[in-house]
């Protein structure tokens, strides 16, 4: 009987969790060069998943890039951040590709793009296209690559996405020639208390050794004290050819032989994506630096990349005292596979857990004094914690220094923040107030760090919205943008073309305008620098150049220079 139940299990569960059925080899290979991965879907990044697969372009930019399959272009986009340059292709069977990080489309589209920014007066564009303007056969050459947007190196990002739901589909399921006959490399398993919020615990970090296809830990029993515990699994990928660490696609847990969890990454919707934060351990990530993907569900996770066999979603009961089989079997997209096999059980005495003396639980909280406004919603957390705020007066700022909790806790979405004045705030500067609050980095060009951010005054509160917690008190901000001339001679009658950085000491550049003898000029941008290449915008002759540079508090600067062409 129990292995009639075991059996039906093991049914049901291949059935829940069928590989989809996609398109076998009807997208080509968009370059002309074998497929290398830089990356591939569904890696964890910072506040996402990674979407496409990465393909290297031997460390060089303006390779030919072609169309996966025929259809027509639907869509261009230009940005500084994100995909840069990107072409959406929408194909008859009901998917969209996309390519991204090009330098330049092809010369009729890059024709038409140019128009119009010249017609909106914007470089930034995201142009929806009529079906019959651009249609394209399959192969036929539509850019050349790049490294714009939010780029590290020279590479095609690559996606596949369902036309309908506008899900990014796991692009390395679709047949396209990707040789891959490495298995992933499991390096440690984390352990957790189940009995605690995982923010406010550090996991036994178990390092692993390779012995064929398994991976053990060197212990023969791991003790840990705790009645239930949840696992995370530190894995990377590796394919032929490429140096790069890769995602890991699925992976499994078996307790006692008994399947209990699976998380695999067939798609991501873009409206979940930030629940990476939830998927992997991101106080770990945080403090470690390394990504350890969670084979569990957190309160607050909403994330469809798992399917579970009981109600405790990836809780594992060691109460009993005995000794307990773990097996964790992970994968890549080309079916190769590693296990992990160990043996827990949970160790006398009790972990000592600090009372806390405010919890804050995943259906949402609000607080508001005399000098703090701050409230989150049942969407924010991902897991209970016990809230910590202070506050230290001071009379150098306009408002007290206040440490809302600790950035090792992430939000999932915006939420406002007000903080009480402590001292009138001039007439005239009520609009460049701002929350001092350092921002890091998406870790990528494009997006660059903030060491503060606009805010409104509102009868003597300062308000913005916010995404993390962290230490944030109110200044006025009057500074205006720099902009810096990069070229080292003011003399362009021999160059090609003019570059500009334009950089804000505390917030970010939100406007940027060129005029050349009062008419716009398109300058492409790559994080703080503008570029402007020379073409029959500027003919031959005397011009007067004026460029004009914003920032979030409407601070302004001007730059004016008179050269001859």
């Amino acid at each position: 009987m129990r292995y009639f139940l075991l059996l039906l299990l093991g049914l049901l569960y291949v059935s829940a969790t069928a590989q989809p059925d996609y398109p076998q080899g009807y997208f080509r290979n968009p370059l002309d060069i074998p497929i290398l991965l830089a990356g591939n879907f569904g890696e964890c990044r910072p506040n996402h998943f990674h979407t496409g697969i990465d393909i290297k372009t031997n460390a060089r930019e303006n390779m030919p890039v072609y169309a996966a399959a025929e259809g027509y272009i639907s869509r261009i986009s230009v940005s500084h951040q994100g995909y840069g340059n990107a072409i959406y292709i929408t194909h008859p069977n009901g998917y969209v590709t996309v390519y991204g990080h090009l330098n330049d489309f092809y010369p009729r589209l890059q024709q038409y793009l140019r128009q119009k920014q010249y017609e909106t007066q914007s470089w930034s564009a995201d142009l929806n296209i009529p079906e019959g303007l651009f249609p394209v056969a399959k192969g036929e050459m539509i850019a050349y690559s790049g490294n714009t947007g939010g780029s590290t190196a020279p590479h095609l990002h690559f996606e596949i996405r369902d036309a309908r739901t506008e899900h990014v589909l796991n692009g390395l399921l679709f047949g396209l020639p990707v040789p891959d006959k490495k298995a992933p490399y499991v390096k440690s398993i984390a352990l957790y208390d189940g009995n605690q919020s995982i923010y406010e615990q550090q996991p036994l970090i178990i390092p692993l050794v390779k012995s064929g296809k398994i991976f053990k830990p060197k212990q023969q029993v791991i003790t840990i004290p705790a009645a239930k515990i949840f696992l995370g699994v530190l894995a990377n990928d590796y394919m032929e050819g490429s140096a790069n660490s890769l995602g890991i696609y699925a992976a499994s847990l078996k307790m006692d032989g008994i399947l209990q969890a699976e998380m695999r990454l067939d798609q991501v919707d873009f409206k979940q994506n930030r629940y990476v934060n939830a998927f992997a351990d991101y106080k770990l990530k945080e403090e470690k630096g390394s990504w350890y993907q969670g084979l569990y569900r957190l309160k607050g996770n909403r994330l469809d990349a798992y399917t579970f066999l009981n109600k405790a979603e990836g809780m594992l009961d060691i109460s009993d005292g005995l000794e307990h089989s773990i097996d964790i079997i992970v994968r890549d997209a080309a079916g190769n596979e590693s296990g992990v096999h160990m043996i827990v059980k949970q160790g006398n005495g009790k972990k000592q857990v600090q009372p806390c003396s405010e919890l804050w639980t995943t259906e949402g909280h609000s607080l508001v004094s005399g000098t703090i406004k701050f409230a989150l919603d049942n969407y924010q957390l991902y897991d209970d914690i016990c809230f910590k705020l202070s506050e230290t007066p001071s009379s150098k700022y306009y408002s007290n220094t206040v440490q809302l909790h600790e950035t090792k806790v992430p939000l999932h979405h915006f939420t406002p923040l007000g903080l009480k004045l402590n001292k009138p705030a001039p007439f005239d500067l009520r609009g460049k107030l701002i929350f001092v609050h350092h921002i890091k980095p998406a870790s990528l060009p494009g997006n660059n760090p903030q060491n503060a951010m606009a805010a409104t005054y509102e009868n003597g509160w300062a308000y913005a919205d916010i995404r993390t917690f962290g230490n944030y008190y109110v200044a006025i901000d009057t500074v205006p943008p720099v902009i810096t001339l990069l070229d080292k001679k003011n003399d362009f009658s021999t160059s090609a073309s003019i570059r500009f950085s334009i950089t804000d000491r505390l917030t970010s550049v939100t406007e940027m305008r060129a005029e050349l003898d009062g008419k716009w000029l398109c300058f492409a941008r790559r994080g703080n620098n503008y570029t402007y290449s020379f073409d029959d915008h500027c003919p031959p002759g005397q011009h007067t150049l004026v460029i004009t540079a914003a920032d979030e508090n409407g601070n302004k600067s001007t730059f004016s220079h008179t050269f001859t062409r």
